[in-house]
């Protein structure tokens, strides 16, 4: 019969690189439900005129990256590498009963740029290894979600160097982790819980610039990471018109906090706190449906209160509890 790849049998790894650029087999491996790479060669086509009635005559390969995006189930082991690379500032704090708290804000110091991973995308395709690896990613897109009637979600999107057979077969490893439902999740505002919260979306975005230079490689010189921006938006099941009046018509800013914990006890423990301590209103929708509701679209301010270890104004700052020791 012919031969074919399930996409079942797919798996994802990440591996933090200590020289950017190098690949490195995954350390921990997320169970995605999307993983789409696109390695993006340019084609310069030879455009000179030959006498005929055509306008392409050739064309070479010019410099290529790649970039993709993924998206699935959030674990609480492999979050902090996306905070990480998006990031950049990171520390982990003493232990209690083995769960590790793992603080992650926007970095300010040095040359200002996180962290670098590998991606390994296991297919079974590539000729004897499976694998393929995605040096030098870099998150340009994060995304936190939840619904009150599903599971809390992650999506990203990223640019890498071009992709390459892995080195050997990688050793899938899949995450013994298990999902955590969004009714899970609070939202606090101004310091008041709002139990009326029914979805939830928090997006970080990184401006990226893949730089390509004439030394003589058709892989990017280098893939910087510029500014930060932080916006979301969150839906209230209608108690009051407080959203309108003193989120949006009075400029509140109120601090956001979103909490996604999974309710475990002493080494159980696994949580995210998402803080957000100017939280901008930009826009308020009233919904009228079997209830009414209230969606909020907010951006989140750099401010010194979210500053992480490095200093300077941050617009966002997440602790994350597991069991991991570091990243």
């Amino acid at each position: 019969m012919p031969t074919i790849y399930p996409g079942a049998r797919s798996a994802f790894g990440v591996g933090k690189e200590t020289t950017p650029g190098t690949a490195v087999a995954a350390v921990r491996w997320a169970p995605f439900t999307a993983f789409d790479p696109q390695d993006k060669p340019q084609l310069l086509i030879d455009g000179g005129m030959r006498g005929s009635m055509a306008s392409e005559y050739g064309g070479v390969l010019g410099p290529e990256y790649c970039e993709g995006s993924f998206a699935g189930p959030g674990f609480m082991d492999t979050l902090p590498d996306w905070l990480y690379n998006i990031g950049g500032d990171y520390a982990v704090g003493a232990p209690v009963s083995s769960v590790y708290p793992h603080t992650i804000g926007l970095l300010n110091s040095g040359t200002a740029q996180p962290v670098t991973h590998t991606l390994v995308d296991y297919t079974g395709m590539t000729a004897s290894v499976g694998a393929r690896v995605y040096p030098f990613a870099c998150l340009s897109e994060l995304t936190l979600s939840g619904n009150a009637e599903g599971l809390f979600q992650i999506s990203g999107k990223w640019s890498s160097f071009p992709s390459a057979p892995a080195g050997s077969t990688p050793t899938n490893a899949p995450t013994a982790e298990l999902v955590i439902p969004a009714w899970r999740s609070t939202l606090s505002i101004a310091g008041s819980g709002a139990l009326n919260l029914s979805d939830w979306s928090v997006t970080i975005a990184r401006t990226l610039v893949v730089q390509h230079t004439a030394d003589g490689t058709q892989q990017p010189y280098v893939i910087g990471r510029g500014d930060v921006t932080v916006s979301g938006k969150f839906t209230l099941v209608a108690a009051d018109e407080s959203p309108l009046i003193t989120g949006l018509l009075t400029n509140l800013q109120p601090a956001l906090v979103f909490v996604v914990d999974n309710g475990g006890a002493t080494t159980a423990v696994r949580k995210l706190t998402l803080t957000m301590t100017r939280g901008a209103y930009t826009d308020v929708t009233q919904k009228r449906d079997a209830l009414f509701s209230w969606d909020v679209g907010f951006k989140a301010l750099a401010n010194s209160t979210d500053a992480a270890a490095s200093g300077g104004l941050s617009p966002f700052k997440a602790v994350v509890q597991n069991a991991i020791t570091t990243y």
